[in-house]
């Protein structure tokens, strides 16, 4: 369907001319004529499949011009989403002149409650900010509820703060909660809240990891600087994502990169929100081609047009090569993923390849230089040496006595809390996992009792925390 066939103001087909949107997507068009007609309403689609339009759209036809108050309140993960998600609106309703504004963490309360008290007919905010608000009263009167990413939300352990939230609102509106993936407690958080809700599921023909080539190169570590330096200027890539695991290495890795190419950026945790934010729309805007980011970047981060996505490390989780990749191959775009591999991270990695189930392509390298890897017994038999290698490596697992159910921790807080120990090396962190109630990660090189002692009655995230020798299981 033509956007200019929808049943919206011709001040809203103008703003998406503008935008270039001429079609309609699915989920835009599956999801329009419930929102207008004020249904709640279930969206499971893929990230990157439009739905934040799919939203907004209908939203802004709905809101009435003559009422001074807040009217819709998007609930998002993050305050990198958050900035983007409001500037989506800013986009669609520019000549309609509906007003908006995102709230979130790490931006003065006070300057806040000024700009609420100025008439903003959306409120784009992540929960725990959103309740510091509702608590003193500054938002009310609101018609449509939106949780944007609702699973990565209840991940991020959001549930109480959306169901408080939630208890604030007044009861007679419209929920519409959008995920890319619908789990058991999606579902109960819908079926508590939500009144007889109408299910979308988008199922895309093509998986997202199918519309990325992903390929990886052995590189040992001194050597991915020049090593990066070349396969830029041999991809000349459009919009590139470079993904690095601290907010260190994005720092050095950007000081060098930036003496030779002048189009680069940064972006990680420690900067201030305004640098950040001028970071995330500089490279949107084109002004900037390669972004050098954390992975507080591959969630929170959608932006139109990246085709290379680098790792420059090996991510320390699974599901976050997935995310990070994520960036590019959006919507009915194709994407490259890059992956350099140094022999530290080689473990790591055939995890990852065992998580997605796909044998990643080796394209050569400082190390190997052959550029197929179909014969599956000379693969095995490499892994094989490799991790033969590497049991003669000392190879500790560590736990902490604290998770995702008790605790605010995340994996850059171990990444973060580890680097900065004297004598040891970021490639003598292995892989991490945050279960419910423990933490548990694996120190290389024989670099444990450090780790043991610098964390002995520490605190990470502010989290208290025993820290303790895993046992081997006997056999």
């Amino acid at each position: 369907m033509k956007f200019k066939n929808l049943n919206i103001s011709s001040e809203i087909k103008h703003a998406l001319s503008d935008l270039g949107f001429t079609d309609t997507l699915k989920v835009q068009e599956s999801a329009f004529e419930s929102i207008i007609d004020e249904k709640d309403l279930i969206v499971m689609s893929q990230t990157g499949s439009g739905k934040t339009a799919a939203f907004a759209i209908p939203i802004i036809e709905k809101i009435d011009m003559s009422v001074s108050k807040a009217q819709a309140i998007i609930l998002v993960p993050t305050r990198e989403l958050a900035l983007q998600v409001k500037e989506d609106f800013d986009d669609i309703s520019k000549y309609k002149n509906v007003k908006s504004i995102a709230l979130y963490g790490k931006e003065d309360m006070q300057v806040q409650r000024k700009k609420l008290k100025i008439v903003n007919h959306v409120i784009v905010s992540t929960p725990g900010r959103l309740m510091d608000h509702l608590i003193k009263g500054n938002v009310n009167e609101i018609k449509y509820l939106v949780i944007d990413e609702a699973d990565e939300m209840l991940i991020m352990g959001f549930i109480e703060q959306i169901r408080n939230v939630i208890k604030r609102l007044p009861k007679e509106r419209t929920t519409l909660l959008f995920s890319a993936t619908i789990s058991e407690k999606t579902e109960e958080l819908a079926s508590e809240y939500m009144s007889n809700p109408k299910k979308i599921l988008i199922e895309s023909n093509i998986s997202p990891i199918d519309k990325i080539e992903q390929i990886y190169y052995k590189v040992p570590g001194i050597k991915k600087v020049d090593f990066l330096k070349k396969m830029l200027k041999r991809e000349e890539p459009r919009k590139c994502i470079v993904f690095c695991n601290t907010r260190d290495e994005v720092i050095n890795l950007y000081r060098i990169l930036n003496k030779f190419n002048s189009k680069v950026c940064a972006l990680h945790g420690g900067m201030k929100q305004e640098d950040r934010f001028i970071a995330y729309r500089d490279f949107k805007k084109n002004k900037y081609n390669i972004l050098i980011a954390t992975d507080v970047s591959s969630r929170g981060i959608h932006i139109q047009g990246v085709t290379h996505v680098v790792n420059y490390y090996v991510p320390f989780e699974t599901e976050q090569y997935v995310h990070r990749i994520g960036r590019t191959g959006r919507v009915d775009k194709s994407g490259v993923a890059i992956t350099f591999v140094s022999d530290r991270e080689m473990e790591r990695f055939e995890e990852i390849e065992e998580f997605i189930g796909y044998k990643i392509p080796l394209k050569g390298g400082y190390i190997e230089k052959k550029t197929k890897r179909t014969d599956d017994e000379e693969v095995k038999g490499k892994r094989k040496k490799f991790k033969d290698n590497f049991k003669n490596k000392k190879r500790v697992q560590l736990e902490l006595n604290v998770g995702r159910a008790n605790s605010k921790i995340k994996v850059k807080d171990i990444t973060f809390a580890v680097g900065r120990i004297k004598g040891v090396d970021p490639t003598d962190l292995g892989q991490i996992n945050i279960s419910a109630m423990n933490t548990r990660f694996f120190v290389l090189n024989g670099k444990e009792e450090l780790v043991l002692k610098a964390l002995k009655n520490k605190e990470v995230n502010g989290n208290k925390f025993r820290i303790k020798k895993v046992n081997k299981k006997r056999r």
